[in-house]
């Protein structure tokens, strides 16, 4: 008899510890649910997908909005958005790769993979267009006022063949430059010798398990894409395209949340702890300010013997963020088909609610972490 009533106590023990769970667990949601939904109410207009997930596990979502608005069809977590600058990741990760099969140095010089180049470019390293620190000039000053065709990578390689100009001394300091992730994408297919779309497809997304994600091509594909809108007056006008969206290298590629995350758990549990980048980010990652360097496409925030990366991601109709907690296994992704900045306070918000960090040190605390990136995109 005595044996019976242990049981049923452990039993009801166990039962009021997995309801505690799973009510800690709704409300926890709830309160997610509603801090964005204070920034997104309206699911008629753009709005967002969040995704979290740690331990390579989605622990929540939430998705409001409209991904299209001549079709009406709404975001999803399925639903693929640009990921303009989040994109450079990618491209890094795809560098990576042909360091790892030998194919490619960190200390290979511009002037290796392609011809007529001015004297000041020539000796710039893969490394130091992987950190920001090639003095090369934003392309994007360099196209003509009156083009009105979209520039792709190939273009972007032809502006800075025309000006021998840097901005500094190449690997003598850090300034922002799509530029340089642009000419990497072009080193990828230099040295794979196939087309930069088709490799990432090949060799990073595939054997991930990410099937429907891509780099964007004028022929693309895009299941349950996101269009990108501007905020005018009370209403949202398509501003999906610009003159530099077709670049691949620097922001062309296109994901979902679940599929982020997939991405981002292979670099958690495969990449950052392999050999070849371990010792990259440890030995050379840049300084950039307040307490944050850069590498490999990622910010980084070293906190006790963690780190956080984190990167945003800013085009016309699009904005979005993500954020790692190494040592946590944990990710965070907000991807918006607008371009209105409310993902900055929304962002802060949530990571105030989770009671995480921002990656930025003590002199930055003030600032929204969306805004403190865009400052530094501004240089």
């Amino acid at each position: 008899m005595w044996h019976y009533s242990i049981m049923y106590l452990k039993l009801v023990l166990l039962f009021m510890c997995v309801t505690s769970y799973a009510m800690g667990q709704n409300m926890e949601k709830s309160v997610l649910d509603k801090t964005l939904s204070s920034y997104y109410p309206n699911g008629n207009e753009p709005g967002i997908a969040v995704a979290i997930s740690q331990h390579g596990q989605i622990r929540y979502q939430y998705a409001v909005g409209i991904a299209d608005l001549k079709t009406k069809q709404k975001i999803t977590e399925e639903t693929h958005f640009r990921m303009a600058s989040v994109s450079k990741q990618v491209t890094a990760q795809a560098i990576c790769s042909l360091f790892a099969q030998g194919k490619l140095k960190r200390t290979d010089q511009l002037g290796l993979f392609f011809d007529d180049l001015p004297l000041a470019l020539q000796g710039i390293t893969v490394a130091q267009l992987l950190q920001h620190r090639s003095g090369i000039m934003d392309y994007e000053a360099l196209i003509p006022s009156d083009r009105t065709a979209q520039v792709s990578d190939k273009d972007v390689l032809n502006y800075i063949r025309q000006t021998d100009t840097v901005y500094f001394p190449s690997g003598s300091q850090f300034r922002y430059s799509n530029t340089g992730y642009c000419l990497l994408a072009l080193i990828v297919e230099k040295v794979a010798k196939e087309s930069f779309a088709a490799f990432v497809k090949k060799r990073l997304f595939l054997p991930n398990g990410i099937r429907d994600g891509v780099v964007y091509t004028m022929d693309s594909d895009i299941p349950n894409r996101a269009f990108g809108y501007h905020p005018k007056e009370d209403d949202f006008v398509l501003a999906d395209q610009s003159v530099t969206s077709a670049t691949q290298g620097d922001g062309g590629v296109y994901l979902s949340a679940l599929e982020y995350h997939q991405w981002a758990n292979f670099l958690l549990h495969k990449r950052f702890s392999g050999t070849v980048i371990r010792d990259f980010l440890e030995t050379e990652s840049l300084p950039v300010k307040d307490g944050v360097s850069y590498n490999l496409g990622w910010f980084i925030y070293p906190l006790d013997r963690n780190r956080l990366f984190f990167h945003s991601g800013e085009s016309t109709g699009f904005h979005n963020i993500v954020y790692l907690d190494q040592q946590k296994d944990l990710v965070i992704t907000l991807f918006s088909n607008r371009d209105d900045l409310l993902i900055a306070d929304a962002f802060d918000a949530l990571l105030a609610v989770l009671k995480l960090p921002k990656p930025m040190g003590p002199s930055a605390e003030n600032k929204s972490v969306f805004g403190w990136l865009n400052a530094v995109y501004a240089n």
